[in-house]
């Protein structure tokens, strides 16, 4: 009685784990018809179990995974438990499922008289899984800098496989916002891909230009009876499409970039897990779409002129280099490069400001692009300066068009109701005459262009090798300096200045250097005469104080105590009317203590003693030092000294360089250290270079010292922090 109460117990345990197992159960026989079939197995199959017990397993199986899982189903009847993936078909909807089974063969008396298997349906595991691969490579793609084009394909392909049938569109809008263009749509005819190209963004403008337009999701399940398609109607079933799912895309500010369409080629209507592809697919590619761009802009902006929209240097080098290679020389061709300066373009800016010089600029370039046309390559190299690139052209033709745009530039510029006049200089070098290289050639157009200057502005000038080289160097440097400032090329280098009797460091005198794209770094001699000689010196001076008085007042902030500054006078700003009032205003600006400066004039300046005089008592007036610099090189008398209010005597560098082994120049140096003591006066030798200058100095009792061999000039940032 117990063996059958066990026995029937062993049989209602084992059928209730069949029966409610969460897993899908089945037992087929030898044959492979179904024996046992449970309800999570219905659920899978949509199959009941009267159904299923007529049917062998093979009947539901893929045909595409139907010789695999037979070959497995033999193993396991011949004793093997197997553990794989197959697909299965649905009842009714046809749809796949993808199943991971578990089969052992089910024994009776010590034979096999069938299989038990368990199913599990890994269908929405295994599409994730081929969603996120799929769009891990799409990304991958992305990173390695495949064409754009590529990207849009692959994504398309993507989705397709996930969408029963669907065949999908990416329509990209345009730069206005009023349009879809064509972006990719591999699956769908060539002719429908034609006709929709660039249709208008609307309210009724089938799924794609009403989801852009709606800024929504826009599904239409039939095409033949929807108003939204009345106007595309014919030509969609004329292609065999009958739905259309479109979905707009957004950029990170949402605006409208495109839109996502599925066209199906029966009636159909979206379930919750298209919807979710669907979402899936519009965020990759509204990534692309933007990816894209941003790349297409920082090409564009690498190339071009962010201003004027014109290339910029660097495409026209590149261009030009390439044209060099393609001029036939052989048949009488030139090339040609123009190089244009707007004539008094400062004025605008400082009369108007800046705003209004930038929109003249816009101007000039469309006015060039219409005067030469679309097809020639202009390029705006910086502030006002443009280079043409004529290729394939003459002498004849090269000089005509120069003549028509100082023609079309000599018209009025009207810029927000205010007439602006503006001329332009022009300067002409030709391949191969001129030289066979870029630099070359833009050297020698560059040249040619301060020539234009040079005979009087409004005027174009080709290369000639006889025109003066000084003279366009100085007229180059003259032209650069002019802009110098506004292009903030100035720099102050700061040399240390020590008390040889305490030997710490009490102050530093501030050098004007000038780095320039052209020129590249200028010598003070070269450019500060041509500064005196136009009156530039007067706005760099005034910047040269300013900027000095700024830095040593954050040095005093930071605890660099005591310090001084001392700051070079040209004789153009010496004897400029308002250089008290201007030294005056820098003062108050900084905040800085007048005692704190000192204030270097040479020695010619001091000639008109009367003049010189007055000036730098008024100076004093103020309250700051004053140094006659490179003292013993100029005009040198007594008189002058005993009535000037001078603080310094600087020994010109001339007398400390041979100090030590010059005789003569230790005795110039020593009288100069007695008198200017014997006037009350200290005094600073500069260049000091070599621990036996050094001593002698120290020797003969002078008072302050600078040169390399405590520091050269150096950048504020580079300044000793300490003596």
């Amino acid at each position: 009685m117990r063996a059958d109460l066990s026995g029937s117990f062993n049989i209602g345990v084992y059928k209730s784990l069949f029966e409610y197992n969460h897993d899908a159960c089945y037992a087929v026989d030898l044959d492979g018809n179904f024996i046992l079939f449970n309800e999570e197995a219905v659920a899978i199959t949509g199959y009941s179990p009267q159904e299923a017990f007529g049917m062998n397993f093979v009947s539901i199986i893929h045909e595409d995974y139907l010789e695999d899982t037979i070959e497995h189903f033999r193993r396991v009847t011949g004793g093997v438990r197997e553990r794989f993936e197959t697909v299965i078909v649905k009842k009714n909807s046809g749809e796949r499922a993808d199943i991971l089974l578990t089969v052992v063969p089910i024994t009776a008396e010590g034979k096999i008289i069938g299989a038990v298997g368990c199913a599990q349906d890994v269908t929405k595991q295994k599409e994730l899984e081929a969603l996120l691969s799929g769009q891990n490579r799409i990304l991958e793609m992305i990173a390695k800098g495949a064409s754009f084009r590529e990207v849009l394909n692959n994504i398309i392909l993507w989705i397709e496989r996930f969408m029963n049938g669907a065949r999908c569109s990416i329509m990209i809008a345009d730069q206005e916002g009023n349009r879809l263009v064509h972006g990719s749509s591999p699956s769908l005819p060539d002719e429908y891909n034609a006709a929709v190209n660039g249709i208008p963004i609307g309210p009724t403008v089938g799924s794609c230009g009403t989801a852009a337009y709606l800024r929504r999701s826009v599904t239409v399940t039939d095409i033949g009876t929807d108003p939204l398609w009345a106007d595309y109607r014919d030509l969609a079933l004329s292609c065999g499409l009958k739905a259309c799912w479109s979905s707009p895309l957004f950029d990170v500010d949402q605006r409208v970039i495109g839109t996502f369409g599925l066209y199906y080629d029966h009636s159909s209507s979206p379930r919750e897990k298209d919807m979710q592809t669907i979402q899936k697919a519009t965020d990759l590619t509204s990534l692309a779409i933007q990816h894209y761009r941003a790349k297409e802009k920082i090409n564009f902006m690498a190339y071009h002129d962010a201003l004027t929209g014109l290339p910029n240097r660097r495409f026209f080098d590149q261009r030009v280099q390439e044209a060099l290679g393609e001029t036939k020389v052989n048949a009488g061709e030139k090339l040609c490069l123009m190089f244009l300066d707007l004539d008094r373009f400062k004025i605008v800016n400082d009369s108007f400001g800046h705003m209004m010089g930038d929109k003249l600029l816009k101007y000039v370039s469309q006015k060039l692009k219409n005067c030469i046309g679309q097809e020639v390559l202009i390029s705006r190299q910086g502030g006002d300066e443009f280079a043409i690139l004529l290729e394939h052209t003459t002498r004849e033709e090269a000089e005509a068009i120069a003549q028509r745009i100082l023609k079309s530039m000599s018209e009025v510029f009207l810029v927000d109701g205010t007439e602006i006049y503006m001329t332009t200089s022009v300067g002409m070098s030709f391949f191969p005459d001129d030289g066979e290289e870029l630099g070359v050639l833009l050297s020698k157009a560059d040249v040619a262009m301060y020539q234009a200057k040079k005979q009087g502005r409004n005027n174009y000038q080709t290369y000639d090798i006889m025109l003066d080289k000084k003279s366009l160097e100085k007229l180059q440097i003259e032209n650069e300096l002019r802009k110098a400032l506004g292009r903030n090329e100035f720099e102050l280098h700061y040399q240390p200045i020590f008390n040889l009797c305490t030997n710490k460091m009490i102050g530093a005198e501030a050098l004007l250097r000038w780095k320039n794209e052209k020129c590249g770094n200028v010598p003070p001699q070269k450019f500060i005469p041509i500064a005196e000689e136009t009156g530039l010196i007067v706005p760099i001076g005034e910047w040269v104080l300013k900027t000095a008085l700024l830095q040593l007042k954050r040095w005093r902030s930071s605890g660099l105590e005591p310090l001084t500054i001392s700051v070079n006078l040209s004789i153009r700003q010496f004897y400029q009317p308002n250089l008290i009032q201007m030294i005056r205003e820098a003062l108050d600006e900084t905040g800085v203590n007048p005692q704190c400066l000192t204030i270097e004039v040479t020695e010619s300046m001091t000639m008109d003693v009367e003049s010189a005089s007055f000036i730098l008592h008024e100076l004093k007036k103020l309250g700051v030092n004053i140094s006659i610099d490179d003292f013993g090189t100029g005009y040198s008398s007594l008189n002058y000294l005993k009535r000037l209010p001078i603080d310094y005597l600087k020994i010109d560098r001339s007398f400390i360089q041979d100090i030590a082994q010059n005789k003569s120049d230790e005795n110039i140096a020593t009288t100069i250290i007695l008198m200017a003591h014997n006037l009350g006066l200290s005094v600073i030798a500069e260049g000091v270079e070599t621990e036996e200058q050094l001593a002698l100095l120290k020797q003969h009792r002078c008072n302050e010292a600078q040169g390399y061999l405590f520091s050269k000039p150096v950048p504020a940032e580079q300044f000793p922090t300490h003596g």
